[in-house]
């Protein structure tokens, strides 16, 4: 789903989409058939997928095909439901039974001439609403509210004048025009009821099923997400129903298990049989593969560019494209589309296949994002949603280069891609990168650039100064088009990323809790063989970035020379710093340099004797003492 403004300007949005760039339809066809499985109902299906997976996309595509197959809407009644508009109601329960009724008596066919039945269960509601309300203030209390006369008294012994009010305005509210008959109507004899009601207004609709198909639960407080299934399971699972609930799992268990905490670490994983009695059929959404991903960047562009038709008039050419890559079997195969595979798909490839613009710029459009796809897939995890904020963040900045530099014709939009993506990759070495185009601006290349790309080429081991830039994924950015980055200048494309520059925020500032704790540690330790422990075992703790937190560290090491003994271990046991560390050194004023200092830069010299040589010399040529040399180069 994208929207559209002027020629060229395309964003997407981030919502569903009845288009299938992600190749769920064999999904989508298996859950339509289980709904229409008389055998298989009542049935809850969990529909499970981590954050922008396509959990909506694939609920849209079921829609799409329930409908295909009933147009009448008379025999499959498919109704969806936002769990996330419920999110600030006092009963998240009675609001979604009370949403899926008005649907149904407002929207669809099957339900038009029950419209009485519909509004008998919406009083039941409100009957169980009151019963809500007998919980929130104790039941003795209510029922002397309901039948003032007998025992007002008693009402008055227990509450003062302001509680009474805000009872019987919690009791007006639920109640509406229905009058109480507290015999007859307890709250467990409602539900009952409502159950039976319920299913009966199905059987007179003559439908075969409801389809209700709730979404966005797991942005729900945990609270709710227990109260949206406990509505499912206690009052709308009836004969002729489906329930389709798309969900993380990994959400529901955390609430679950917020809801109902282990008694001991020995306690059984009530979490895993709750959801098990709840959910009869889980179907787990794959997360997409690097190769999968970069078909869907590159189809987004063809959403973009290809018409969608108009019916009647115009041929669905975004359609054209799709069917091939179905009958293709591009995603079961795993192979990446190309320019040529999207010219074959139509017999006639010119403009008339576009929605606005030229086959020159979709082309190049196309080009830009295949290069960029092949390193920008491999940290997007499989998420489409990051796909598309990838794209949209683009095309941002490439609206932003037409308006700042339409009249420079030497503007590569390439360049501009291939920058985000290792924005993307690696935000410190983004920034790197734009001080080395800072100190460079006046030569003709950027020399660290040319040093390190010149070494990913060849496929030569990193040199411990740009250690930094030896993850595989940084190595594949440089070796990735347009491979002679180094010998552009860059500055105009860093002035469009400014906003993520940001290069006066302090790095510890952007420490995670866990990592501000470890480096608070570090900072206020005073003695070696603690700090120096921490520093030393920041590689093997799997649950924290150990890189920021050293990086912060240098940072007021450059703020303050007193922090040179926390360098030590960074410097003997994390080689990839050593450059940073020297460098800091270097500009340290003589003055500063204590015989504790010289010591320290001792066991730097014995751990790097050769790399250390070039900080002794700048350091005697600011007039450095020789007997303070004599320490740091001292043979141990």
């Amino acid at each position: 789903m994208y929207i559209k403004k002027g020629r060229d300007k395309y964003m997407w949005l981030d919502r569903e989409s009845q288009i299938d760039l992600l190749a769920y339809s064999p999904f989508a066809e298996l859950i339509t058939n289980i709904t229409a499985n008389k055998r298989l109902n009542p049935l809850t299906i969990g529909l499970f997928g981590r954050w922008g997976v396509g959990k909506s996309t694939l609920l849209k595509l079921v829609e799409k095909n329930i409908e295909e197959r009933d147009m009448s809407k008379k025999k499959f009644v498919c109704v969806s439901l936002n769990s996330w508009i419920f999110e600030g109601y006092d009963d998240a329960k009675s609001a979604i039974m009370e949403s899926l009724l008005r649907t149904l008596m407002d929207n669809q066919p099957a339900f038009e001439g029950l419209k009485d039945d519909i509004k008998s269960l919406i009083g039941r509601i409100n009957l169980m609403k009151l019963g809500a309300t007998a919980i929130k203030h104790g039941m003795p209390f209510i029922m002397s509210a309901i039948n003032p006369a007998a025992t007002t008294l008693t009402l008055a012994q227990y509450l003062s004048k302001a509680k009474r009010k805000e009872i019987l305005e919690d009791i007006k509210q639920a109640w509406g025009e229905k009058e109480a008959d507290e015999d007859k109507d307890t709250t467990v004899e409602n539900i009952r009821l409502f159950r039976k009601e319920f299913s009966a207004l199905i059987n007179k609709s003559q439908i075969d099923n409801l389809i209700v198909m709730i979404d966005d639960l797991d942005r729900c407080t945990p609270e709710r997400v227990i109260e949206t299934l406990e509505a499912v399971k206690l009052f709308l699972s009836v004969p002729k129903t489906t329930f389709i609930i798309a969900v993380d799992n990994q959400v529901m268990k955390y609430s679950i298990e917020n809801k109902y905490p282990k008694i001991t670490e020995d306690s059984e994983d009530f979490s895993d049989n709750y959801i098990e009695k709840i959910i009869q059929l889980p179907i787990n959404i794959p997360e997409l593969s690097e190769t999968d991903i970069k078909n869907y960047l590159l189809l987004l562009i063809c959403e973009l560019y290809l018409s969608k038709g108009v019916p009647s008039i115009k041929t669905n050419q975004l359609d054209i494209l799709l069917t091939k890559v179905k009958e293709e079997n591009i995603f079961v195969n795993g192979v990446k589309i190309d320019i040529e595979f999207v010219r074959s798909a139509f017999e006639r490839y010119d403009y008339s296949i576009l929605d606005g613009g030229t086959i020159d710029e979709f082309e190049k459009m196309f080009d830009i994002i295949y290069k960029t796809s092949d390193v920008i897939a491999s940290i997007l995890k499989g998420n489409p949603r990051q796909a598309k904020r990838f794209l949209n963040s683009f095309l941002v900045r490439k609206n932003l280069a037409e308006i700042y530099y339409k009249t420079d014709k030497t503007f590569d939009y390439a360049i501009l891609a291939k920058l985000m993506a290792l924005e993307y990759i690696d935000m410190e070495r983004f920034k790197e990168l734009y001080k080395w185009a800072i100190l460079n601006q006046k030569n003709f290349k950027i020399k660290e650039l040319e040093t390190i790309t010149n070494i990913a080429r060849n496929n030569e081991e990193i040199p411990e100064e740009y250690r930094k830039w030896s993850d595989e994924k940084i190595a594949n950015w440089l070796k990735s088009d347009p491979i002679n980055l180094y010998e552009k200048s860059l500055l105009k494309y860093f002035y469009l990323t400014r906003e993520s520059l940001d290069i006066n925020v302090s790095v510890s500032d952007s420490l995670g809790k866990a990592e501000l704790v470890i480096f608070n540690k570090i900072m206020q330790s005073r003695r070696a063989t603690d700090y120096g422990r921490i520093i030393e075992k920041l590689k093997e703790n799997k649950g924290i970035k150990y890189i920021k937190i050293l990086d912060a560290l240098i940072e007021e090491f450059k703020k303050n020379s007193k922090l040179l003994e926390k360098m030590q271990p960074i410097y003997i046991c994390y080689p990839e710093y050593r450059s940073e560390i020297k460098d800091a050194i270097k500009k340290l004023k003589v003055a500063e340099i204590n015989l504790q200092g010289a010591t320290v830069m001792c066991s730097m010299y014995q751990a790097d004797k050769s790399g250390f040589l070039d900080v002794i010399e700048v350091l005697k040529g600011n007039g450095l003492e020789q007997n303070i040399v004599d320490i740091i180069m001292k043979e141990k």
